[in-house]
């Protein structure tokens, strides 16, 4: 082994034994945070019976001399002097923890300051250090020598226990002390009592009578009618929880004020979990609001005052310019709607009241954001709605999250409006491009309406950004649009839906789930080439470099509904709809404007390229009415680009790529369809100018004496190559002299 070899081996050696050496002791931290209070009560115990087993022989050894009447009352005094001083040290210990607890007493709310003041593990430790030192200070009164050795082993102990339990007790008013670990306290105790209170009202339940509630016709059997009334009647059940969210709001924001985040983010946190224990403890017991007849009980005071709670809090953020502080309530906010989607109504496919409450307010604060310079902020509040409109798909209607997809829609303009609020812009449309994408691979109801709807509102979103200016380098448009419409990020909508589009075709024929997303994906394709058009004719009017993207989305979209279409989980009739929709959406390259300088633009992004690549696609999928259609674009393409002398050869590259598709069908008589749609081109209105056909006649015989001399090039001249070189000649031949007589 050489010395390069040698010195890589031990290289390697010793970082594989330092990560084997963390692991052991990250182990080994795990272990002693779960079982470290077990091993030490089996340690003392071990010590305790080992020192009860010596008793007898010190008692032999040493049980001699205390039988001088002198050294027995020096053992009395110094036990005495020990209890006394014991009972000294724990009244000082005492006061001073309570010193500490009052000093702190500013920093929490005057209710919490006396729930924690009354802390019994600290009374405990404290009672039991002192009944202790008065038993240390009672040995003293041992009548003979006989008790000496056992009164100075209980002496021992007790101050070994005294000085255990100050440390308890010290490290435990340290935790009072630490808001964080009074949050903990309070969130505890909360949680018990809406458990106690749970509990309560489901013995109640058992012996009430079932008594409907006044009014009231609930349809189904999750209804907890006698819990619902026992909940009424004891209306302050709620009352601490009511009183930790007032607490929780008030180390938040206190603690904000003083850039203590990580308490003002423990506090939102308690929020949360109280609000999630608070519908648990309820659960059974909601009443879902109707829009059109007065729900009693609907209502519920708790889940109102939360949401006040933390729209005050928004107001103070944006108030003070606090941006963590608003962020942290927009993310508790999410966590609120994801909760109370969880909460369960009676009653056929009940709305989720309580959770569109939440929504409504979480798409306020984040309108609110608009008026002040905060993008970050608005950032966060935007990922938050996407993310609860994704969470909601798991839990309601699909409809539900209509508002919060226009409300996601509507606050992308702040891009429009501010150059430095762009970067919104762009969190948007990750936001929809994501939420599109679960609704079509998730969605299990009817996904009809609310498909177009969050379609319409990308579409609108991105017409409405093209107004902006863009950029030559580093498209502007392209950048911000990219997550929903680029085809060559990994992330983006168009990415996700080809992996998807792969999982499809590997799914059996009996897949439920794969005809259902296979539906939700042709209903989400109906009528999407009406929108398109329009987003592409706006790019190419405002020469946005976004052209590219759309163009190349058209023509993936396209062919990926064909790929879908042949999926074995996919019905007939669906797929003749797939099919459908991917002709009407490629022929939207059809509306492309004919001037000069729009085809220019146009073809600077390989428009014939790509028309000519989907044909290919087309022919190995067999597709012929999407073939049919895309050599017509190619075909109307070369007519557009040879009205003007452009220098892009469009005639030219478009010839050679419908030669290369007539040759491929194999017959005759397709290279004779093919020169004859050519002669009507060329005879028609609006034909080719005629230095562009001289000039395209040019390069079409310079290809054919080229034939097989180049290699690399476009994937057109290399598809060309490919073929017979005899027939490919005779045929450029051919149109040359129909181009250029």
């Amino acid at each position: 082994m050489g010395a390069p070899a040698l010195r890589t081996y031990i290289r390697k050696t010793r970082a594989s034994a330092l990560l084997r050496l963390y692991q052991v002791k990250i182990r080994l931290q795990q272990w002693r945070q779960q079982h470290g209070l077990k091993l030490a009560t089996i340690v003392l115990l071990a010590v305790a019976a080992s020192a009860v087993a010596v008793l007898p022989p010190l008692q032999r050894l040493a049980g001699s001399y205390f039988s001088a009447s002198e050294n027995l009352a020096t053992l009395r005094s110094l036990l005495s002097a020990t209890g006394a001083a014991l009972i000294g040290a724990a009244t000082i210990a005492f006061s001073l923890v309570v010193f500490a607890m009052q000093i702190n007493v500013e920093r929490m709310p005057h209710g919490l300051f006396k729930q924690l003041s009354s802390d019994s593990r600290l009374l405990c430790a404290f009672l039991g250090s002192f009944l202790i030192a008065l038993l240390i200070a009672g040995t003293s009164l041992i009548p003979t020598d006989r008790w000496a050795i056992q009164a100075i082993f209980a002496a021992v102990w007790g101050v070994a226990a005294i000085a255990l339990l100050f440390v308890y007790a010290y490290r435990r008013a340290l935790q009072i002390i630490n808001p964080i670990e009074q949050l903990s306290i309070m969130s505890r105790a909360v949680n018990d009592d809406l458990r106690k209170w749970s509990r309560l009202a489901d013995l109640a339940a058992i012996t009430m009578e079932q008594a409907p509630l006044p009014g009231v016709a609930i349809v189904g059997s999750r209804f907890n009618e006698s819990k619902a009334i026992f909940l009424m009647k004891n209306a302050a059940w709620d009352a601490t929880a009511r009183q930790a969210i007032h607490y929780a709001i008030s180390y938040a924001r206190r603690f904000a004020e003083q850039g203590d985040y990580e308490v003002a983010d423990n506090a939102f946190r308690k929020i949360i979990e109280i609000n999630a224990a608070y519908c648990q403890a309820k659960q059974g017991a909601f009443i879902a609001a109707d829009s059109f007849i007065e729900m009693p009980g609907a209502f519920d005071s708790f889940i109102n005052a939360t949401l006040e709670h933390l729209r005050q809090t928004m107001q103070a953020a944006l108030t003070t310019g606090d941006e963590r502080l608003a962020q942290s309530t927009l993310r508790t906010l999410a966590a609120l709607y994801a909760a109370y989607l969880q909460i369960r109504y009676p009653g056929l496919k009940p709305a989720k009241h309580h959770a569109m409450l939440a929504s409504g307010y979480l798409a306020s604060a984040v309108e609110a954001v608009a008026p002040h310079d905060f993008p970050d902020v608005m950032m966060e509040g935007i990922r938050q709605m996407g993310y609860g409109a994704r969470t909601a798909l798991d839990h309601t209607d699909p409809m539900e999250i209509i508002t919060l997809v226009q409300k996601i829609g509507l606050l992308s303009a702040v891009g429009v409006a501010k150059t430095s609020h762009q970067p919104v812009t762009l969190v948007a449309f990750e936001q929809l491009s994501l939420v599109t994408y679960d609704l079509l691979s998730k969605g299990q109801d009817e996904i009809d309406y609310t498909v177009r709807e969050v379609r319409t509102t990308v579409i609108t979103a991105a017409k409405l950004f093209l107004f902006t200016t863009d950029t030559p380098l580093g498209s502007t448009h392209r950048r911000t649009l990219a997550p929903y419409f680029s085809a060559s990020q990994a992330t983006s909508f168009l990415s996700r839906l080809n992996v998807l589009a792969n999982q499809l075709l590997a799914m059996p024929e009996d897949s439920e789930h794969a005809t259902r997303v296979i539906d939700n994906l042709e209903a989400w394709a109906d009528q999407i080439y009406e929108p398109i058009k329009e987003l592409l004719l706006l790019a190419v009017d405002k020469r946005s470099h976004f052209t590219s993207d759309a163009i190349d989305w058209i023509i993936q979209v396209s062919s990926l509904l064909n790929a879908v279409s042949e999926a074995a989980a996919c019905s007939d009739h669906t797929a003749e709809e797939l099919r459908t929709h991917a002709s009407w959406l490629v022929r939207t390259l059809s509306w492309l404007p004919a001037d000069r300088e729009s085809v220019s633009f146009v073809e600077a992004f390989s428009l014939t390229q790509s028309l000519f690549n989907a044909s290919v696609e087309a022919r190995q999928r067999s597709c012929p009415d999407y073939l049919q259609d895309c050599q017509y674009l190619l075909l109307a393409w070369a007519k557009k680009g040879g009205s003007h002398e452009d220098g892009w050869g469009i005639l030219e590259k478009s010839i050679k790529g419908l030669i290369v598709l007539a040759i491929e069908e194999g017959s005759a008589e397709a290279v004779d369809v093919m020169k004859q749609r050519l002669s009507e081109l060329l005879a028609g209105n609006d034909a080719p100018q005629e230095q562009a056909r001289i000039r395209a006649a040019a390069g079409l015989n310079r290809t054919a004496r080229q034939l097989g001399q180049r290699r690399g090039g476009r994937s057109i001249d290399r598809a060309l190559a490919r073929q017979d070189h005899e027939l490919v000649r005779g045929v450029l031949a051919d149109i040359a002299s129909m181009l250029a007589p």
